[in-house]
Order: structure tokens, then C-alpha cells, then sequence
């Protein structure tokens, strides 16, 4: 029979359980976008997304703090035959500023190291409310240049999860609509969509680690649609990074 200290360990693993999962599935398919693209021509589903990790818990920046985010991740697109899998490995960087207690401005920045070696930057202007204690709404609007042509994207975002000054541990689940658009510049000869709709489901924890630090991870499941191909395709997302509370404090 276990001891209710075993279970209770087990507890505090659970938050971490769907991301651990969804790191190892992008693992695996990043993988198999890299072998494959070394036999086959890259078919990239959609121009670049805007930013698409939450990263933390439903609470804001409070009035007159700042909030920084460092965050590592990659993502993988199971494309319909005739394409390829696509890919990349990205780093973030955030900042969101607090002008009251329940919103946030800032942006997010964004670069794509993509599985056949080209590299991209995607940013967008955000904003955050926190309609309760355990509801956050986003918004947010940019653009992205993958190298063969710049776009425009957005996304909006609700999310919901646990924030308690006292706990070390929270957990999160968010549901996000990005969306793309354009290709400017471009040519005639591009090797993408120029627009799609992709919503993603994520899961995601956070642990403090001092009073104005927290580590922060996530993976999430999506779909992408675009009416250039008959049927949608899956979309895999992970992140794992640190976020940096500037100014007076918060719990």
C-alpha cells in the first residue's frame, strides 16, 4: 500500500506531467523534420505565427512592475502529403509592464531557427487582463519576416489557472487562436501559405524560485488551417523558460 507522503509527491509532479510529454513529442518530431529534410524539399505550412507561449500562471504584472521573460522552446507542424514535417527551435524574450492592478502592456520577441537552417524573427505588442484571481484574457498584434517575406499576425488568448503568494508550485491551461496574414514583398516564388488560423490548447507550470523569480514550462497541442490544403494539420509546441517580477514586488 503506498504511504500518503508517496502520494502526495506524486501530486506535486502532476502540473509538470503534460508538459514533460509534449517536450518529449517535439523532441521526437523535431527529429523526424530534420532526417526527412535532408531527402526532401522543405514545404512550409504557414508564414511565421506571432509569439504562442502563455508562459505563467492568470496573474499580471501589477501597477508599476515589470515583467521580464527569458524562454527556450520549439515547435513542430505535421503537414498533409504531399509536404514534409516542419519545424524550429526558437528563444523568446518578453517584457510586460503594469499601468493598473488587473493590465499589462508589452511585447514579445521572437527568433526561428528552422529545421532547414534558415532563421526568421516574429514580435508582437500585447496586452494582458486579469479578470479574476484565475482568469486572464490576451491580445496581442505583429509582424514576422521568415526571410522570402514579411507578415502580418495576431493572436487572443484565455487563460486559466492557480496564483497563491504562499505556494511554490502553480499550474495553468490556456486556449490560443493565432492567426496569420500576407506575404509582403514576397514574389511569386514562396514556399508557404500566406495565411492560416491555428488554435493551441497548453499546458503549462510554474515553480518560484525567490520572491521575484519563477521557472516556467509548457507544451501544448494544436491545429493549423489554411485553405491552401484539404486537411489540417497538427501543431506541437513546447517552452520552457524564467520570468523576473521588476519593481516593488508581488506574490
Amino acid at each position: 500500500m503506498l504511504s500518503s507522503d508517496c502520494c502526495k509527491h506524486s501530486m506535486r509532479l502532476f502540473p509538470i506531467a503534460p508538459p514533460v510529454f509534449a517536450f518529449l513529442l517535439t523532441a521526437i518530431l523535431s527529429h523526424l523534420t530534420w532526417a526527412q529534410s535532408q531527402n526532401s524539399t522543405d514545404c512550409r505550412m504557414v508564414a511565421y505565427l506571432p509569439p504562442m507561449a502563455t508562459l505563467g500562471a492568470p496573474a499580471t504584472a501589477s501597477a508599476g512592475n515589470t515583467e521580464l521573460g527569458l524562454a527556450f522552446g520549439g515547435y513542430g507542424e505535421i503537414l498533409p502529403s504531399p509536404c514534409i514535417h516542419a519545424g524550429a527551435e526558437d528563444w523568446l524574450v518578453r517584457l510586460r509592464h503594469g499601468v493598473s492592478d488587473r493590465i499589462d502592456l508589452g511585447f514579445d520577441f521572437l527568433t526561428n531557427n528552422q529545421t532547414d537552417s534558415t532563421l526568421g524573427g516574429t514580435a508582437k505588442l500585447a496586452a494582458r487582463y486579469q479578470v479574476t484571481s484565475g482568469l486572464r484574457l490576451e491580445a496581442g498584434a505583429g509582424i514576422a519576416d521568415g526571410g522570402d517575406g514579411r507578415n502580418f499576425n495576431g493572436d487572443l488568448a484565455a487563460v486559466i489557472g492557480t496564483h497563491h503568494a504562499e505556494k511554490i508550485w502553480h499550474y495553468y491551461a490556456s486556449l490560443r487562436l493565432g492567426a496569420v496574414r500576407g506575404c509582403i514583398n514576397c514574389g511569386t516564388n514562396i514556399n508557404h501559405a500566406p495565411g492560416a488560423l491555428t488554435p493551441l490548447g497548453a499546458l503549462g507550470t510554474t515553480a518560484r524560485v525567490s520572491n521575484n523569480t519563477q521557472f516556467v514550462m509548457e507544451g501544448g497541442i494544436g491545429e493549423v488551417f489554411a485553405r491552401q490544403y484539404s486537411a489540417p494539420s497538427g501543431y506541437v509546441h513546447l517552452s520552457f523558460g524564467v520570468l523576473f517580477n521588476v519593481g516593488k514586488g508581488r506574490g
